[in-house]
């Protein structure tokens, strides 16, 4: 089941939030075989906020961007090996899983180390093969290894030491003990009684016992002997190599390897791939093995499915939307410039919110939002339209709306005044937050204009905050490279909004508006950005380029 992330525009208002929160009851509900995630790319307002507290719900998650991370396309369930386990286990997941990077792991969960080729080959190719090679044992894993049976368990479970192997006579063979370690030595050996006795007296730390043919050929005395005694049924070669096989995987892993995390960027992961030598890295969660990332992961198909709702613009829509695959766009828009590879569902109309699309599609799909739902659809065409105020709402609006307050089981004119008197007065904001909440740039003519929009209760607040405000939107004008930048506060009781500029002496010269003083402008009747102060704002740039 892959997820489908459902998101509105930057500087989200009620109603992006509200839609995409509705539309992913009702995909989900469809039961398509994808999993419909709603989502916001930008801090809630405290209108919004105060829709989702009012009726329990829980207000879509926050995505910073949509970029492919190290999560969408790593193997989840890896094939790891405990420490302590034969290195046996890693040669049988390279030769018959083709497994070519092994985590190795302790408590089944905490990441030690990696065993690949690369450590294997390393290993049985010292720098130095005139040196008798020693290895690390653990009497254990014999049993794991080698066909047979543990006939005496050693004091020690662990201990480092060579191969001998006692097919020479015995003054050869004690010859030979004498030159090398015997705390550090495992015999291999058969029906040879005086070279057992020997390594019984010496205190070897493992004596593997081949050819025997029952517990009457172990006829030895082992009462003093410290350490282990394993039988073999296999013969003296095939237990010399599959001794080597039973040393545990801590021997042979490397610890000098990067981790990358789950939430890593998928272009920077796979740079710190390229960067190894080994075909794959481990992916960790505060040190605990979450699953690997191979360089075959890399070239995996790694877009996220979005669903856009309230935009159909990139330049509004989460950072990372290029890269993703977009399958839906929900709008009351006017068309902007996204593009797509495969044709997409696209439903839009000329209406006052996407709330009312979205129950639309509810209605299309022989559906009927539940009152919660219903709920938070009412919220968000009251909060577009201005409570069926703004000059954008229209009879699918007007009828979106008693259906929904029947659902919802509300009154909606009072129910709208309470929703807007929720929000904070200007005088008890910061400036940037209310230029910032209800944001978008548009590029058209050649210049790049920003128009936010706050609505108000009464606009006489306005003068205490007004010089606070004209110092941002210069800021953010500067900041965000515009050549014009302006702010709408509206009235939503008088029906009546102000205009505040960065300044455009040529734009501004051309605007239908009354200057009241410098950069401010009267708007009587106007309540909406997008239907009645955008067209007069691109009237004047056509104007400005003719």
């Amino acid at each position: 089941m892959s997820e489908v992330i459902i998101v509105g525009h930057k500087n989200p208002d009620s109603d992006s939030v509200c839609s995409a929160y509705a539309y992913a009851q009702l995909k989900n509900r469809m039961n398509d075989g994808n999993r419909y995630t709603p989502a916001r790319c930008g801090n809630i307002n405290k209108q919004t906020r105060f829709i989702f507290e009012r009726f329990g719900a829980d207000v879509p998650k926050f995505i910073s961007d949509v970029y492919p991370k190290v999560k969408d396309v790593m193997t989840h369930k890896v094939i790891a090996i405990d420490e302590n386990d034969p290195i046996k286990g890693v040669l049988r997941n390279i030769e018959e899983l083709k497994i070519r990077i092994t985590p190795v792991t302790t408590g089944g969960v905490k990441l030690c180390g990696v065993i690949s080729i690369l450590e294997i080959a390393h290993f049985f190719t010292p720098e130095d093969p005139s040196k008798r090679p020693e290895y690390l044992f653990r009497g254990s894993n014999f049993e794991k290894s080698v066909k047979g049976y543990t006939h005496i368990r050693g004091e020690r479970e662990e201990f480092t030491a060579g191969f001998m192997v006692g097919a020479m006579p015995y003054d050869r063979f004690v010859e030979r003990m004498e030159s090398v370690d015997k705390e550090r030595t495992v015999l291999i050996v058969g029906k040879r009684r005086d070279i057992v006795e020997y390594a019984v007296e010496n205190q070897l730390p493992a004596i593997v016992l081949t050819g025997m043919r029952g517990e009457q050929d172990i006829d030895f005395d082992f009462t003093d002997f410290k350490g282990w005694v394993y039988v073999s049924e296999l013969d003296t070669a095939e237990t010399l190599r599959n001794l080597q096989l039973s040393i545990p995987a801590k021997a042979f892993m490397t610890t000098d390897i990067p981790e990358l995390s789950a939430e890593d960027y998928l272009e920077a992961a796979s740079t710190t791939l390229m960067s190894v030598d080994h075909k794959g890295l481990p992916v960790t969660n505060d040190g605990r093995l979450t699953g690997i990332l191979t360089r075959s992961d890399i070239i995996k198909k790694a877009q996220k499915e979005l669903i856009l709702m309230d935009h159909n613009e990139l330049s509004q829509a989460v950072d990372g939307a290029e890269s993703a695959r977009i399958v839906e766009i929900i709008d009351h828009h006017r068309l902007g410039t996204i593009k797509t590879k495969t044709p997409i569902h696209f439903f839009a109309k000329p209406v006052g919110s996407t709330c009312t699309l979205v129950y639309q599609l509810f209605k299309i799909n022989g559906e009927a939002p539940d009152r919660l739902t219903a709920s938070i659809l009412l919220s968000g065409i009251l909060s577009d339209t201005v409570i069926l105020k703004s000059p954008t709402t229209t009879p699918q609006d007007e009828q979106a709306v008693r259906e929904l307050a029947e659902l919802a089981e509300l009154e909606y004119m009072s129910y709208g005044v309470e929703m807007f008197s929720s929000t904070d007065s200007l005088k008890s904001r910061e400036p940037r937050d209310i230029l910032g909440t209800d944001f978008k740039v548009f590029n058209e003519y050649e210049m790049s204009v920003g128009i936010g929009q706050v609505e108000v209760v009464n606009l006489e607040e306005l003068g205490d905050t007004q010089d606070a405000l004209f110092k941002v939107i210069d800021e953010v004008k500067n900041e965000k490279g515009l050549n014009w930048c302006m702010l709408l506060v509206t009235d939503i009781i008088k029906e009546e909004s102000v205009l505040l500029t960065s300044g455009h002496e040529a734009a501004e010269k051309l605007l239908a508006y009354k200057p009241t003083a410098a950069k401010r402008f009267f708007l009587p009747g106007v309540l909406s950005r997008k239907k009645q102060l955008l067209p007069e704002i691109l009237r004047v740039l056509e104007e400005l380029t003719a």
